[in-house]
């Protein structure tokens, strides 16, 4: 009788744990779809606050029930699920995986096992470890009448997109679709994803196709939702505006899309304008600017009003101010610190413009034609980095290739041409006719070399500055050459450094206004002062400050200058005089040093210790010791 009322606690205990542990799962599970159907991808959510305490207390019961029941098979079984499942819902991969191998080595058959080899499989997958995971899920896809067989089919595709196979996990979904046991959710989701892969890969018509699926309708309301507008956005990829603003209305019209109506209305105001009907357009942006003030969307409706003002319309001032209108909405916004820089790149646009139109027609007989193309190519810089219109900027450059005397001005504008069109408008066979054209007509300069580069041709082209390199290179091997020649050879060293400065000399009357020819005359002065010439080096020491006083050379000869190159007579004596102090100084510390050397050694004295010192030295034992 007292073992039978011993067992019947004991099996209180046990399902008191389990129902309390199996509750507060039911509670959890509201809670996280709750959670679920408020987030777009659930991937990216995690249990927190109430529901993560609720798995914690499930767990808690759960190790309560193995600690008290070791040796009962079903119960344990169902308190190690409960944990892996709380595990997994954590988002703890590694613990679930462990639990869930647990389940596996102990009770295989059990009926939850099915789910432990699609749930094991999943946290595997989440756990980045792709290649077990896809090794864990096959007794899953390998039966068709697996419970978990379309799930299963749906991480394949998952893990063939990790490892880089989309046409793998394009065919694993497709699978699900043809299979006619599949369930309309899991058809649904199959559609969403393959939707997804189509649009990675820009199929834009496919991806269209699956975002338009009759089973999408069974997602949740946020999936619909993501459907909805990325099917809107194929269509405006395939440049079919007025059908992708038709999409964004039905959109606009879901009362459970609400919060996003006031971006939907601008990307309807975007269709519309992209599709050439202008007027409609702005009235659907003034729209957004009454309904939504003062907020992001009312300032990308004033952005997108100035952009049409400013690229197709060219009126500026008009432009200006809409994007005024839009900074003061929404200055925080990315359209409005982009209105604010286009609204400054376009006032002094117009400035430069005036400046321009004053130079055309002014009645001077020499006109500044200088300043004219420089503001030219200064209008084209902000056309092309502030206002990213390309075209404008490929005209006005064009315009100063054409018309300006100088040559300098024109190579720089024929280069900064075909940059355009080769990284601006992706204009590949333009730009390398552009490119040959600056290489046939301005050989041997930066812009030809750059071109070939450009072209992925071998550079051989030479500038004045290479060519005054090569020169110099050699120049300085003679030099070198002479600074190592042996004892042996030094009846030669004068005619090898000769032979240097003349390399030198020839470098720099050559290439005067090279790098390399201002070196080679600052190696000059280098010689002079050898010899030593002063006065030459002097004179070539100013020569190189006053010419080319903002080159390192330059610099190196202004600093030479201000620390005395010349020596007068009165710094001869000076020099002459510190010189036999040191020596008179040396002399008597020699002396005094030998004298003390040779002295006899003096007997030490014995050390006189006095009584109060011995007392002292022999009672202090310690620090603790204070006889």
């Amino acid at each position: 009788m007292f073992a039978a009322l011993l067992e019947g606690c004991t099996c209180c205990a046990y399902l008191n744990h389990m129902f309390n542990a199996e509750r507060l799962y039911d509670e959890a599970t509201e809670l996280r779809e709750a959670r679920l159907d408020s987030v777009p991808d659930e991937t990216q959510s995690y249990a927190s606050g109430e529901e993560a305490q609720k798995y914690e207390k499930i767990i808690e019961k759960g190790s309560r029930v193995l600690e008290r029941f070791p040796k009962n098979k079903k119960r344990t079984a169902e308190a190690v699920f409960l944990i892996a499942e709380s595990y997994r819902h954590k988002a703890d991969w590694p613990k679930a995986i462990t639990k869930y191998d647990e389940y596996e080595r102990y009770f295989a058959d059990n009926d939850s096992m099915r789910a432990v080899e699609y749930q094991r499989a999943y946290c595997l997958y989440r756990n980045q470890e792709f290649n077990i995971s896809r090794f864990a899920l096959e007794p899953v896809v390998a039966d068709k009448n697996h419970p978990y067989y379309f799930q299963g089919l749906n991480l394949l595709s998952l893990l063939d997109e990790k490892s880089e196979a989309p046409e793998q996990a394009i065919a694993a979904l497709e699978a699900v679709l043809a299979d006619t046991s599949g369930t309309p959710y899991m058809k649904g989701k199959a559609h969403f994803r393959l939707a997804g892969l189509y649009y990675k890969m820009e199929n834009w018509d496919k991806a269209h196709q699956h975002y338009n699926a009759k089973e999408i309708e069974n997602l949740n309301d946020r999936e619909r939702q993501t459907a909805g507008e990325q099917s809107a956005e194929c269509l405006v990829n395939k440049k079919e505006y007025l059908k992708a603003a038709d999409e964004f209305k039905e959109l606009y019209k879901v009362e459970a899309y609400e919060k996003q109506r006031a971006n939907y209305l601008v990307r309807i105001g975007e269709m519309t304008l992209l599709a050439g009907r202008n007027a409609d357009a702005f009235v659907i942006f003034n729209k957004v600017n009454t309904e939504y003030p003062k907020t992001v969307h009312s300032a990308r409706a004033y952005f997108n009003m100035g952009d049409y003002e400013q690229t197709k319309v060219l009126d500026y001032e008009l432009a200006m101010l809409y994007y005024d209108s839009c900074y003061i909405a929404r200055s925080i916004s990315e359209y409005g610190k982009k209105a604010r820089e286009r609204r400054n790149a376009l006032r002094r646009l117009v400035s430069m413009r005036d400046k321009n139109d004053e130079l055309r027609e002014s009645k001077d007989s020499i006109p500044d034609m200088k300043s004219f193309f420089n503001n030219e190519f200064m209008i084209a810089e902000l056309f092309l980095l502030k206002l990213s219109e390309a075209d404008s900027a490929v005209a006005r450059l064009t315009n100063v290739i054409e018309n300006s005397p100088d040559t300098a001005n024109v190579m720089r504008a024929a280069y900064a041409r075909a940059f355009i069109y080769d990284e601006f408008l992706h204009d590949p066979d333009t730009a390398e006719e552009y490119y040959k054209e600056i290489i046939e007509k301005y050989p041997n300069t930066d812009y030809a070399k750059q071109a070939q580069a450009n072209l992925g041709l071998r550079v051989t082209m030479k500038t004045r500055e290479d060519e005054a390199r090569e020169r110099y290179m050699a120049a300085e091997s003679l030099w070198t050459a002479a600074s190592e020649m042996p004892v042996s050879k030094m009846d030669l060293v004068d005619s090898a450094y000769a032979h240097a400065f003349a390399a030198f000399d020839s470098v720099y009357k050559e290439f005067p206004q090279t790098q390399s020819g201002i070196q080679a005359l600052y190696m000059k002065a280098i010689y002079y002062q050898m010899l030593p010439n002063m006065d030459s080096a002097v004179v070539i020491y100013r020569e190189l400050s006053s010419k080319y006083g903002q080159t390192q050379w330059g610099k190196r000869a202004v600093y030479v200058l201000n620390t005395r190159l010349t020596t007068t007579d009165d710094d001869i004596a000076r020099l002459r005089k510190r010189t036999a102090q040191n020596i008179e100084s040396l002399n008597k510390k020699s002396a005094k040093y030998y004298e003390e050397l040779n002295a006899k050694p003096e007997e030490k004295k014995a050390e006189v210790i006095s009584k109060e010192d011995e007392i002292l030295e022999n009672t202090y034992n310690s620090m603790y010791d204070f006889e």
